[in-house]
């Protein structure tokens, strides 16, 4: 009877040996609720305990092993007399030391949520294109993870600007590991000023084993990177002789048209008057290369319009060699016209004055001889009429007129210089030649409308390209997400950028682009992130910080510091992502102790530079209970103080005058937090702000497998309410 007993307190015994840690950790850990019904419920989740019933078994069969041995002294000491036994005993008991304090170790980093960490870097983020035909790029994978894992990464490289996927690619890895990702980006030869954008993002998810407690959610990470358009050196000097040149070309263009028409309305002007067959078909031929002219000036104008300076500088040659021809031709005929009428003009001039000479002779006495001449030359005169009019060859024109001026000219020397005898009778009258002379069509200079149009930069946004927007400082804020702080300071900073990245992912698909994580860093050129007239959406972080070495730039990361140096590198950080989008203001969205640091830059700072925040269970009055004493232990010391809902800096933010900006204050309740409800971390009163806008929703938690809806209340596909209000916030900016 004695020995049944016994056996059944050792096997108790070792039951409770086995589960003991497993009920200490959820004792310690878990703040609300019975102990006993909370390690039940652990127990009763598989998902989450699967870990503590193998550690629990095996240190169950170990211990009833032992207390087996140690009630028989005879026993103990056959065992002690054997060495080899002995050795395997202290084996068998390091093993299992060794696995119930992996188990612990592993399980701890789990609650703690030091999972899965990806991280991603790219050599360059902004690249500028002049006259380089190609850029590489090269991006850089990094991952962290629980040795016991596994891992499986998916990587896109994605043209925002085209819609189109550059490249796809997985990573599977049991280990820690560092990728490197290289491309060659073509100069696709856009205008001065323009730009591309494009993303490269990568995601990795552990998965669960036996040695492997995970979540399994993403780790997810991603690269803007601008590509830039800019004229070189020379390009600028070509474009600018190229210019002038062209400018130059089309005043000519104006001027020998101009030239041309005076031309074409003097040859009309002419009317028969004498043969103008040559210079009507020069007219005509220069009129019908006219338009060929118009097209040359034209290609050469939208060639410089759209900077192919590569090919203008071939058309320009062309189309300058067949400008100066015209001009040339243009010139030569409007002078050849142009003599031709005062020639004719010369010649009816000539007539007028022959028949004055004849009647003015007519009208004296002379000589016999005299007489006979004059009758013969007015003859000749009416005959020359008649011929001049007859003829349309400017050339036998010229001899007829040029004849009959000079027998009058000659008479009338004669006359002089003879004696008055008689009274001559013609025998003919001398006839009106009645030609008309040929009016010039006065010269006209039409006003030069030629100009260029300098090229508009273009960025293009998922195929539909438009005018780069480079005074848009007053539309589209960028959205900077702002964590919440460590729960453990000694994980790394890095696991900060994962908080929203699902809230980033729903947005993306609305039109949004994510511009990835942004630090405190050296900014290349002003508004490289803005010439794209869509909101951007990056993740910030106040953990980070920048200082100048005799090196150059140096960033640090750290998450010990007080909420007021968090205020601080948040300012730098505003200011950084105004000064890369050229914006003037920026939409905070926080989550949990973000809320805190955003306030806290509001009350230090002012709200100029802030259009609108967007606060998510943040303890606005502070925390108590075991969240302030975990805290205290194993979250950094500075802030988990100020954190305290009795503390002076609490005490101080909110006794400051309500912003004068719009506060939208997200509240989570639905969990037992004791007195009254919450989110699991910050009770309901905590989390509520009279200045803001307040929401509640609703949620729940599950404390043994440390799941919060502090936490998931930012998980869409959890959640989808509460994204939906955040969206509509944004949305009616």
């Amino acid at each position: 009877m004695n020995n049944r007993i016994f056996f059944i307190l050792q096997i108790i015994v070792s039951i409770i040996f086995g589960f003991l840690p497993s009920f200490l950790f959820i004792v310690l850990f878990v703040q609300y609720g019975s102990p006993f019904s909370n390690y039940i419920n652990f127990l009763m989740n598989l998902n989450s305990s699967s870990g503590a019933w193998v550690s629990a078994i095996v240190i169950t069969i170990f211990s009833y092993f032992i207390i087996n041995i140690l009630k028989s002294k005879k026993r103990l000491k056959k065992l002690i007399k054997n060495k080899l036994l002995v050795a395997i005993l202290i084996l068998v008991s390091a093993a299992i030391l060794i696995l119930i304090s992996v188990q612990l170790y592993l399980y701890l980093n789990f609650a703690l949520r030091n999972d899965i960490l990806v991280e991603l870097t790219a050599d360059k983020e902004n690249i500028f294109f002049t006259d380089n035909p190609a850029e590489d790029i090269t991006f850089k994978i990094d991952l962290t993870m629980n040795p016991f894992c596994s891992a499986q990464c998916d990587y896109t490289f994605f043209d925002i600007s085209s819609g189109r996927e550059i490249d796809r690619g997985s990573l599977n890895t049991t280990t820690i590991f560092s990728e490197f990702k290289k491309y060659k980006l073509e100069n696709n030869d856009f205008t001065d000023g323009s730009q591309e954008i494009k993303r490269f993002e990568v995601s990795c998810t552990s998965k669960k084993t036996l040695f492997c407690y995970t979540r399994e959610v993403e780790s997810k990470r991603a690269v803007l990177i601008t590509v830039n358009y800019r004229l070189s050196d020379e390009e600028k000097v070509f474009k600018d002789d190229s210019r002038n040149e062209i400018t130059s070309l089309a005043k000519t263009v104006y001027s020998s048209s101009d030239r041309l028409n005076e031309s074409l309305q003097n040859l009309i002007r002419i009317n028969n008057s004498f043969s103008t067959e040559n210079s009507s078909t020069e007219a005509k031929n220069l009129y019908d290369l006219f338009p060929a002219l118009n097209i040359f000036l034209d290609n050469a104008k939208k060639l410089w319009e759209s900077e192919d300076f590569d090919l203008l500088e071939n058309e320009l040659h062309d189309t300058k060699t067949l400008i100066e021809k015209f001009e040339n031709e243009s010139q030569q005929l409007n002078s050849k016209i142009t003599f031709d009428i005062s020639l004719y003009n010369n010649l009816v001039e000539n007539f007028s004055k022959s028949r004055e000479i004849l009647e003015q002779i007519s009208e004296n006495n002379m000589v016999a001889l005299i007489c006979t001449e004059l009758n013969n030359i007015v003859a000749d005169y009416n005959n020359a009429v008649a011929d001049f009019k007859n003829t349309l060859s400017l050339p036998n024109k010229k001899i007829i007129a040029e004849s009959i001026s000079a027998e009058a000219d000659k008479l009338y020397s004669n006359y002089l210089n003879s004696d008055g005898a008689i009274t001559c009778l013609l025998n003919k009258s001398i006839n009106q030649e009645n030609f008309t002379r040929i009016n010039f069509v006065p010269p006209r200079v039409t006003p030069v409308t030629f100009f260029l149009k300098e090229p508009d930069p273009i960025c293009c946004l998922n195929r539909i390209c438009e005018k780069c927007c480079n005074d848009c400082s007053k539309e589209n804020y960028p959205i900077i997400f702002l964590h919440g702080q460590s729960i453990n300071e000694a994980i790394s900073v890095g696991y900060s950028f994962d908080s929203f990245s699902r809230i980033k992912e729903k947005l993306i698909t609305e039109g949004y682009i994510d511009a990835g994580a942004i630090v405190l860093e050296p900014a290349d050129e002003k508004g490289l992130w803005g010439k794209i007239n869509s909101t951007l959406i990056m993740t910030g972080s106040y953990f980070f910080d920048t200082y100048k070495t005799d090196d150059g730039e140096k960033t640090i990361s750290s998450n010990k510091e007080g909420i007021d140096t968090y205020a601080l590198r948040l300012r730098n950080l505003i200011d950084l992502v105004k000064y890369r989008t050229n914006k003037d203001k920026v939409i905070l969205v926080t989550h949990s102790m973000g809320g805190v640091v955003a306030r806290r830059y509001i009350q230090i700072f002012g709200g100029d530079n802030i259009g609108k925040a967007i606060l998510v269970t943040a303890p606005n009055h502070g925390v108590d209970d075991k969240i302030r004493d975990y805290c205290a232990v194993i979250g950094p010391e500075v802030s988990c103080n100020e954190l305290d809902e009795n503390s002076v800096f609490m005490k101080n933010l909110n006794s400051a005058p309500p912003p004068k900006i719009p506060i939208y204050n997200i509240i989570g309740i639905g969990c037992n937090m004791g007195d009254e409800t919450g989110d699991g971390f910050i009770k309901n009163s905590s989390q509520y702000l009279q200045s803001a806008v307040n929401y509640y929703f609703s949620g729940t938690c599950y404390e043994p497998d440390f799941e919060f809806f502090h936490e998931y209340i930012i998980f869409p596909d959890r959640y989808p309410e509460v994204y939906a209000k955040i969206y509509e916030i944004l949305k009616n900016s």
